[in-house]
């Protein structure tokens, strides 16, 4: 069975942790008073550090209105008398009702617990500590669930705004005739007879006090809150009328009433894209709406006299009859003369259709942002409705535990006063939740609401067993493939054609100018698989809460195990394909064994084609649209290449500017995807000279911009995150990516002119001036640690993991890696003699960057994960389609 402590652990949400019950805590104060029965007295000296500590901690999250450890009545016990109060014994449980007794008192909008303990409690700091610890945390949850309540609450008035102007929008456009297809948003028979928005807010959450009523809702909160029992029967009895009017007119599709609406009525619904009051104003001819303060609803086609002459929008109108008025259609004869005109003109009806199209696509690019705000509301109200339950269940579970240890019977006393606690007897989160299914059900999945509960309730998909084995298969296949691999090039002639009694390594040598660069860009993207496996591992064991930061969907996140599976069955594509060729290279020989192998035409020219199937296969795996090998993950990885690519047209977010980190460590990728294009295309594998690339001036050219691509795409995200934010760090970041650009600049330059030194030299003042640059940057910027005044002295305040060794690690691991990025860029392979293996030394130090920029992930996210947990986001802000302007 697990144990609760696990449980809450397992269930929090990791960005309102601190806000959670401290179960853990209250757990050691617990030991403490066990520990104070059994030892008594001499318990007294032997833990008074950890009652120290504890009362500390108290004071840390209590905040401003516990008022310090022990402020109330808590505090105070008998001032005369001197006995032994170190011993209290075991009382009856008749006798707890009489011993313990909580106050609840209100400051601000808050409510403030305190528990005043006495005889003979009231001399033992042990239980006085736990009580106190206990009072600050229902006052800490009471207050954190009344603020984001209220924060959902503000957000469903935007959503049930937004939801009403779709509506009208898409009515709007189906009388004019601008939409091409049916109406998306059918009505179900257990739904039909109104075609209202189904609002949000109701006035009885607004105003009422924990009494709640589903009968009208309004646009806007009312300010109203008490209202006379007349005007309500009266507005309820309109509402019928209107509601009887309706279920008449509403009764046919949307077909019909298109008819209805072209030969006989006509309604005129003026929607503002939204009034700087942030109401909607629909105004119907013959109709008049209340003020917020009248009693009554007239209907009348005469405007009165105060109205004459002018043309008055009713001022916050209630949203029950609004909505229902807003769909009353008014007869209104139109000429059929200057219909049939309109027909009949080609050019119009070509203009027609083109706005009929491009209106389209706007409203259902509008539905999707709604559907996708809708989603991420109903996630935020069922994170919000499990605190409370964990809560709950964490007050029960402590106090239990404390009536067992002291044989007391407070929890039914205790547990009271939680029940009735705002957190508990609120249910305006339960309501909401309910609306947000009717109006999702209705809406968006034509009234399927096992289909809308899918999409609100993503069920998380369980790791199989498959997975497991298949990894555990290709990673012993890769494993023997490899060794394989091994023995193999230690035949001679078996990696090129090339041989050469003075050089016996004349193969190796020629295999890895020509096919090894496209091995290692396959090989280099595994081993970054492999480095995102094991972060994903490392973040999942932190409860570090990935997903939400990156954007996924919920429940579409691949796991460590999946990651490795597609890592360990790409190796075993790679180290097969690797095996092929050498296989083929020494089965194939030349007919004629005199003539030159080198010739165009020769057979073991084949083998060289086997590194670019395998290289094409990957990449048609990569865009192939058949849900095989985790298609959504496919698909959000490209979407975020192609943002990235589209720099600095679109607004950037963390998904994006993380791909363009990490493409930053594959420049070496980015050569050999220029290299494979001179290669192959140019016919060059044919005669295996790779030399003619070399020598290729537009081939030295096109290498500058390959090589800088990566960190022009992250200098110009930093550029458009300045615009969108005014962050004036935004450009300190850009000049890091800037520095890193002139460096390799000047490596490109000195690899395509070697005879001008002053290109060295430049190249190397930039590498070191780049490495120090993107160093102090990563410490101190993107992880946020080196601060000396922090609470863990040289890191930050806040930290994941317990040992402190490993950040210290991690940054000695980060510079020494530094190191050999900045060797790569100054080509240090001359200066070692590593001239003729430059293409493999240039490999390791790839790796070596790959290796260090895994590590920097986990740290990055680690370090956004805690600003989320200082600000308490654990939901997606989706963009809403429309203004409030």
């Amino acid at each position: 069975m697990v144990k609760f402590a696990q449980r809450l652990q397992a269930e929090l949400v990791p960005e309102w942790q601190d806000a959670y019950c401290s179960y853990s805590d209250l757990k050691q104060d617990l030991t403490r008073i066990k520990q104070q029965r059994i030892m008594g007295p001499t318990f007294t000296r032997t833990g008074s550090l950890g009652l120290l500590k504890s009362l500390v901690s108290i004071k840390h999250h209590s905040g401003p209105l516990s008022g310090g450890p022990f402020s109330g009545p808590l505090s105070h016990g008998p001032r005369s008398g001197r006995r032994d109060h170190n011993i209290i014994s075991f009382s009856p449980r008749g006798q707890s009702k009489d011993t313990l007794l909580v106050r609840k008192t209100r400051v601000g909008d808050d409510d403030v617990y305190v528990s005043e303990l006495r005889e003979p409690l009231t001399h033992s700091p042990q239980d006085r500590t736990f009580f106190v610890r206990l009072d600050a945390q229902l006052t800490k949850i009471n207050k954190f669930y009344r603020k984001k309540e209220g924060e959902y609450i503000a957000r469903a008035g935007v959503l049930e705004k937004q939801m009403l102007a779709l509506i009208n929008l898409e009515e709007d456009m189906a009388r004019q005739g601008l939409t091409t297809i049916d109406y998306p948003i059918s009505i179900p028979k257990d739904l039909e007879g109104t075609t209202d928005a189904m609002p949000l807010i109701s006035e009885d959450i607004e105003n009422s006090n924990n009494v709640y009523q589903m009968q009208t809702f309004p646009v806007q909160p009312s300010n109203e809150v008490h209202k006379d029992v007349d005007s309500e029967e009266d507005e309820e009895g309109v509402d019928n009328v209107i509601q009887d009017y309706i279920d008449q007119v509403a009764a046919s599709n949307l077909k019909q009433r298109r008819a209805s609406f072209k030969a006989e009525t006509a309604l005129e619904v003026d929607i503002p894209k939204y009034p700087r009051s942030g109401s909607l104003s629909l105004t119907a001819p013959g109709l008049q709406f209340p003020s917020p303060g009248g009693r009554n609803v007239r209907f009348s086609p005469v405007s009165s006299e105060d109205d004459q002459g002018s043309t008055p929008v009713p001022p916050a109108p209630r949203a029950s009859a609004l909505k229902k008025v807003s769909q009353i259609p008014e007869p209104k004869p139109e000429p059929k003369d200057e219909i049939e005109v309109v027909i009949q003109n080609p050019d119009i009806e070509d203009q027609k259709q083109q706005t009929s199209m491009m209106s389209q696509k706007e409203l259902d690019h509008a539905k999707k942002l709604l559907r996708l705000g809708f989603v991420e509301f109903y996630r935020g109200l069922g994170l919000l409705s499990n605190f409370r339950s964990l809560n709950m269940t964490a007050f029960s579970k402590i106090l239990k535990k404390y009536d067992k240890n002291t044989g007391w019977n407070f929890k039914p006393i205790y547990m009271k006063e939680v029940e009735s606690s705002y957190f508990v007897t609120s249910m305006k989160v339960n309501k909401l939740m309910t609306k947000v299914e009717e109006i999702y059900t209705k809406h968006f999945t034509e009234g399927e609401r096992k289909k809308a509960i899918s999409h609100l309730r993503p069920i998380r998909k369980q790791g199989s067993h498959k997975t497991t084995f298949f990894t555990g298969l290709f990673a012993g296949c890769s494993l023997a493939l490899f060794i394989s691999f091994w023995f193999l090039v230690e035949n001679k002639g078996a990696l090129g054609r090339k041989t050469d009694e003075n050089d016996p390594h004349a193969g190796a040598h020629e295999y890895l100018e020509t096919v090894f660069p496209v091995f290692s860009t396959l090989l280099l993207a595994i081993l970054h698989i492999y480095c995102y496996a094991f972060n994903v591992y490392a973040w999942a064991r932190t409860r570090i809460n990935y997903p939400f930061i990156f954007g996924f969907s919920p429940g579409s996140e691949l796991r460590y195990r999946q990651v490795l599976l597609l890592a360990t069955g790409l190796s075993t594509f790679l180290l097969g394909g690797m095996n092929l060729h050498i296989g083929v290279t020494l089965l194939i020989n030349d007919p004629d064994p005199g003539s030159d192998p080198s010739a165009v035409g020769s057979p073991r020219m084949y083998a060289d084609i086997i590194p670019l199937i395998l290289l094409l296969t990957c990449l048609i795996l990569l865009f192939l649209p058949v849900n095989l090998m985790y298609r959504s993950s496919r698909y959000f990885f490209l979407n975020c290449f192609r943002r990235l690519a589209s720099t600095p047209f679109v607004k950037v977010v963390l998904a994006d500017f993380f791909l363009g980190d990490q493409l930053t460590s594959q420049v070496l990728v980015f050569r050999n995807l220029e290299y494979v294009i001179c290669y192959y295309p140019t016919g060059f594998f044919l005669t295996g000279d790779d030399k003619r690339c070399d020598d290729n001036n537009i081939y030295k050219g096109f290498g500058y911009v390959l090589a800088l691509l990566p960190f022009w795409w992250r200098f110009l995200q930093c550029l458009r995150r300045y615009y969108d934010e005014r962050d004036t760090h935004q450009l300190e970041n850009a000049g890091k990516y800037l520095t890193a650009i002139v460096a390799l600049g000047f490596r490109q330059a000195y690899s395509n002119h070697e005879d001008m030194k002053v290109f060295m030299w430049l190249g190397i003042i930039a590498s070191v001036a780049a490495t120090i640059y993107t160093s102090y940057w990563d410490l101190c910027i993107d992880w946020g640690l080196l601060n000396r005044n922090s609470k863990n002295r040289w890191l930050r305040d806040k930290i994941i993991t317990k040992h402190t060794s490993i950040y210290f690690m991690a940054i000695g691991a980060n510079i020494v890696l530094r190191l050999a990025w900045m060797l790569s860029i100054m080509r240090v392979d001359r200066a070692f003699g590593f001239d003729r293996y430059k293409n493999a030394f240039n490999v390791i130090l790839a790796c070596l960057e790959i290796i260090r920029r895994g590590i920097w992930n986990f740290f990055r996210i680690e370090n956004e994960h805690l600003n989320n947990v200082g600000k308490y986001r654990a939901v997606k802000a989706v963009p809403l389609p429309f203004n409030d302007d």
